[in-house]
């Protein structure tokens, strides 16, 4: 088996590499096409870190990893290898708990398992639930939507009834944002 089918020894260092940037590694892409093979790290901050990984240190992280490639055969072989580092990006599907975590304070599309659409800010994620404030929005005209029948402003909806979620592009996040995060994490303590 090839370093590039076996990725133990490649996703350990990153580990160690990226560990030492404050950012870990989401997962590892091999493209082999007609020239050399493509390895894609996805590098992302800790789970419950809110914001963006910054650009820099990811730069940093990925010069470190690939002289650590260039000197290191074991970890992609001694053939040519195009490597690159990169972080998931905003149109990436939030799947895991950490996914959730990572985007508190984000306006999202979510659609549940029984089909209802909501685009909800995520307060918070506590026991594998969701904390929400539903944001319908304006549409094309500017008119406000309505939130879907029978829903509340506040929601909790469990992570098992999510069937897609997304982050939506937000360029004026709401002036309380912080006090909102701050004051779904003081109501999650009180109940737990």
């Amino acid at each position: 088996m090839s370093a590039l089918d076996d990725q133990t020894i490649l996703r350990e260092a990153a580990g160690r590499v990226l560990d030492a940037h404050g950012l870990v590694l989401e997962e590892i892409e091999v493209r082999r096409g007609g020239g050399a093979p493509e390895v894609r790290l996805v590098v992302d901050l800790p789970g419950d870190a809110l914001g963006s990984a910054d650009l820099d240190t990811v730069a940093d992280a990925s010069r470190e990893l690939s002289d650590l490639v260039d000197e290191d055969d074991a970890l992609l072989g001694p053939d040519p290898v195009v490597l690159e580092v990169t972080t998931p990006g905003a149109d990436r599907e939030l799947t895991a708990p950490r996914h959730f975590r990572r985007s508190r304070g984000r306006l999202l599309s979510l659609t549940t398992t029984d089909g209802t659409v909501l685009r909800a800010r995520l307060l918070g994620v506590e026991d594998e639930r969701l904390r929400l404030r539903q944001e319908p929005g304006r549409d094309d005209r500017g008119r406000p939507r309505r939130r879907p029948a029978g829903t509340d402003e506040h929601l909790e909806l469990p992570l098992a009834e999510v069937s897609s979620a997304r982050v939506e592009i937000e360029f004026d996040p709401p002036a309380d944002l912080a006090q909102l995060i701050a004051e779904a994490g003081t109501t999650a303590s009180k109940e737990s």
